[in-house]
């Protein structure tokens, strides 16, 4: 495995302030390792060393994230001036946005009226490469975690589907024409796809501009991007399962949509998944409603109001399931949660697994000539550990 050398050189660097005798070794809880790690991170921005202090805080939340120093740590980064030269996440959002400049640029030509394949083409030929080489330069001044990245992207798709939301809901683009008694609509061809055009380019700004000012774990977009796709679904069977049609069932899916990833903010805080765990949550989901979806098939309700209520019921009881089996989950995102051996150099976690493992800055209990205990500071580094 690649191990950044920017990380490594900020805990090389607390192991020169750290190293000290270690005679004896008796128990110490992540805890005490993470609050070793912000002490010493502290005492470097003391000295003004604010670039090794910055690396020593991002692993400290990003290893110990379930500890009281690391949400410390999110208030010291949120107040340490400059951007970090070293990123996570970058390959993810320029592929993303490389796509999406491919699809901005067809949209385009479609809100703009064009029909011929030289119009689409052309957007194609200038959208995806202006999409790869704007993101990545972006990127690059601006993201240096997967959080910070992913929810950029979120943003730029979520921006997306408001756009054609809006527009649908409010009939943007349309016309209504009358004569005598009747009246008829005539619906837009390009007004869809200018929505779109616009509600992506709002996502852009708008995602960009929060990613580069805030730092953002990589479990908090997690949450925030499969929150607002649950609460779509939800909004679409259970609006379905009430008979709402046309206007009023988008209405219901961009509200609930919009609601769930509102929640989901103030939820990351307090909750502080990783990306892994929600993943796991959301599959366990797709499980259930998958299943649900399978009841519907061989019960073959005569209303679609059961055939909508059945997956969405049997959804929620597998996000429920998700959420308790993942409660003592333990990953390489939050070796806090995981346990001391999260940053062994091996590890039995359903069979072996060798990964880079980072020297710790410990807390020790060294015994004295006449018996007593003293702390002093210390590094550690695990080579083994098992979870059975």
């Amino acid at each position: 495995m690649i191990v950044s050398r920017a990380p490594l050189r900020a805990i090389l660097l607390a192991m020169l302030l750290l190293v000290g005798p270690v005679p004896v070794i008796c128990a110490q809880t992540p805890s005490d390792t993470a609050a070793v790690i912000l002490s010493v991170a502290r005492a470097l921005q003391r000295d003004g060393k604010i670039e090794a202090s910055r690396e020593l805080l991002r692993f400290l939340r990003s290893h110990f994230a379930a500890s009281a120093a690391a949400r410390t740590a999110d208030s010291l980064l949120e107040q340490t001036p400059g951007t970090p030269p070293t990123g996570a996440g970058r390959n993810g959002f320029v592929t993303f946005n490389t796509l999406y400049g491919g699809f901005l640029g067809l949209a385009t030509a479609a809100a703009v009226g064009a029909e011929g394949s030289g119009e689409a083409g052309a957007g194609l030929l200038i959208g995806a490469p202006l999409g790869f080489f704007l993101s990545r330069a972006i990127a690059r001044r601006n993201f240096h975690t997967a959080g910070q990245a992913g929810l950029a992207s979120f943003a730029t798709a979520w921006g997306t589907w408001l756009g054609l939301g809006i527009q649908q809901v409010f009939d943007i683009g349309d016309r209504e024409f009358c004569t005598l008694d009747f009246c008829s609509t005539s619906t837009s061809d390009t007004a869809p796809w200018a929505a779109m055009v616009l509600g992506g380019l709002s996502g852009i700004g708008v995602g960009w501009s929060i990613g580069s000012k805030h730092e953002i774990r990589p479990g908090t977009s997690t949450l925030i991007a499969n929150s607002a796709f649950w609460g779509s679904w939800f909004g679409l069977s259970l609006g379905r399962a009430a008979g709402l049609e046309d206007d009023g069932l988008f209405t219901s899916v961009l509200a609930a949509g919009n609601v769930a990833l509102l929640a989901a903010i103030p939820a990351s805080k307090a909750w502080r998944p990783t990306s892994s765990r929600v993943r796991l949550i959301t599959a366990a989901g797709l499980a259930g409603g998958l299943a649900g979806l399978g009841i519907s098939l061989i019960a073959n309700p005569d209303d679609d109001k059961i055939a909508f209520a059945i997956p969405a019921a049997t959804s929620a009881v597998g996000l429920l399931i998700g959420t308790a089996a993942t409660r003592n989950q333990r990953d390489l995102d939050s070796p806090d949660g995981f346990g001391a051996g999260a940053n062994a150099l091996v590890q039995w976690r359903d069979g072996f697994h060798v990964v880079s493992a980072f020297p710790e800055p410990a807390v020790f209990r060294v015994e004295r000539r006449d018996g007593s205990l003293k702390t002093v500071r210390g590094v550690r580094l695990r080579l083994f550990d098992a979870r059975f």
